[in-house]
């Protein structure tokens, strides 16, 4: 174990507690503890990567919380968390911690099952979440595909979103979308297949994220991607997509050949579980979160403030 590595397990907490709770300064934390202000530098800002430090902002302003109540009125929402505007290549992040405070503000029980979807900003939760839920508290995916996510490299972790990652965590084991609707229907009679799909359907709280038409949706990779074929789809109604399944303006799901490709938590199953929360944000996402909240499938919403502005316009 190198001297960084050595002096983040020993002094992680406690300058941690020192700094957060204290308000000590980092000078005088490198006095107590020392060493030098740049290891306590490091220290505090690995202690925030790794989950030993979780930050929630309590305090919003008068805006921000009209816009929430407005958002609950004109949409029947159940709750509203809105993140302040930021730039367009920060809002992913953005969200991720925002999706990551509303989950350990608000888990029902210590002993909480929790699903999650598929996407950028759904996986990069897991990354952000910190360690401060109940240690009975369990993770299901919603879909299959998402080892797609969960085991790629990010810039913003030396390694998988996973890592490290303390809870236990159900995956369906398949693929998002399959060659064949034979084989889709041979894959979701497989035991452990349907055992983790039931739990996901069981989850005290789901985490998902809504899709837009555009090039550059993360269904893309393994689905509808050219100009072409979205152009297609929005000839038929288009606006939207959760897990691969799309719909219309009117909240209706299309009849589409991929949807009967597909392993996952069905849009009409979303509507009737526990507690599903949207997590999606920006100007290319308002009309499928539109449709989203007419068709029922999301009950709470977390996005950001200029995207609020805009579901209110």
């Amino acid at each position: 174990m190198n001297t960084a590595s050595r002096d983040l397990k020993k002094f992680s907490a406690r300058a941690s507690w020192y700094y957060y709770k204290t308000g000590m300064i980092q000078g005088d934390i490198a006095k107590r503890l020392g060493i030098n202000r740049a290891r306590v530098i490091n220290i505090l800002n690995e202690s925030k990567k790794n989950g030993t430090v979780s930050i929630h902002v309590h305090g919003k302003d008068a805006e921000l919380m009209d816009l929430e109540v407005k958002l609950k009125e004109k949409w029947g929402l159940r709750d509203v968390f809105l993140t302040p505007e930021v730039e367009a290549d920060q809002l992913k992040n953005d969200l991720s911690m925002a999706g990551a405070q509303y989950l350990e503000m608000n888990l029902p029980s210590d002993e909480s099952l929790v699903a999650l979807g598929w996407g950028d900003t759904i996986s990069g939760i897991t990354r952000i979440l910190g360690r401060v839920i109940p240690e009975n508290t369990a993770f299901v995916t919603l879909c299959g595909g998402v080892m797609h996510y969960l085991s790629e490299r990010t810039s913003a972790n030396m390694g998988t979103p996973v890592t490290g990652f303390l809870y236990p965590f159900y995956v369906i084991p398949t693929p998002l979308m399959v060659s064949t609707s034979e084989l889709r229907n041979q894959l979701i009679q497989e035991p452990e297949v349907q055992h983790v799909m039931k739990m996901a359907k069981m989850a005290d709280m789901a985490l998902v994220g809504i899709g837009s038409l555009m090039p550059s949706t993360e269904f893309g990779h393994f689905g509808y991607k050219s100009k072409k074929e979205l152009d297609q789809l929005k000839k038929l109604g288009a606006v939207g997509e959760i897990h691969g399944e799309y719909f219309n303006a009117a909240g209706e799901q299309l009849d589409l050949e991929h949807h009967r490709r597909l392993i996952t938590t069905h849009l009409e199953t979303l509507g009737k579980m526990k507690h599903v929360v949207g997590v999606a944000g920006g100007a290319e996402k308002v009309e499928a979160l539109k449709a989203a909240f007419k068709g029922g499938f999301i009950h709470s919403l977390i996005t950001d403030e200029l995207t609020a502005r805009n579901l209110l316009s």
